[in-house]
């Protein structure tokens, strides 16, 4: 009994030095899970967030006024900032609208930023510039894995303007 007991308790730092190995493995995969996860958010609430404030702007009545589509556009999408706020600085995100007449227009990239009656497509789009905290670092994948996340994401949708007009 006592020689397997001595044989036990003789590779007392063994257990401490494999534990700090493995913590700073587990640690680093922690950071890379929530970095993904924290992208895959982001994603999400700006798809999210611009779907809704293109389907509420598109659909505005303007039958009293004219309308201001950008700015109502940029309300939408502004007021629901409580949803993805904790990610994202506002400030950092860019919002656009833009109008044309035919499909052709806005597959081609000729819509413009001023609404009439004949343009009644309206392409809104959300442009955020994502940087990675990189807490891992002069690792050949760790780096490779941020400079792929690394990038500005943008989102489209394109709307027919209906209006009670």
């Amino acid at each position: 009994m006592q020689r397997w007991y001595r044989k036990f308790f003789a590779q007392d730092g063994v257990i401490t030095i494999e534990f700090s190995f493995i913590y700073i493995i587990f640690v680093a995969f922690v950071f890379i899970i929530f970095e993904i996860n924290k992208f895959i958010f982001i994603i999400t609430a700006m798809d999210y967030s611009l779907s809704e404030a293109a389907r509420n702007s598109a659909y505005k009545d303007n039958s009293t006024s004219v309308v201001d589509y950008q700015q109502v556009f940029d309300e939408y999408f502004f007021n629901q900032n409580g949803f993805w706020s904790m990610f994202i600085n506002p400030k950092d995100i860019k919002v656009e609208a833009s109008f044309c007449s035919t499909i052709n227009e806005v597959i081609k990239g000729r819509c413009s930023s001023l609404y009439n009656s004949q343009k009644r497509l309206a392409l809104y789009s959300v442009s955020y510039q994502y940087r990675p905290l990189k807490i891992i670092s002069q690792v050949t994948w760790a780096e490779s894995l941020f400079s792929q996340l690394d990038g500005l994401l943008t989102r489209k949708v394109t709307y027919m303007i209906e209006s009670s007009r």
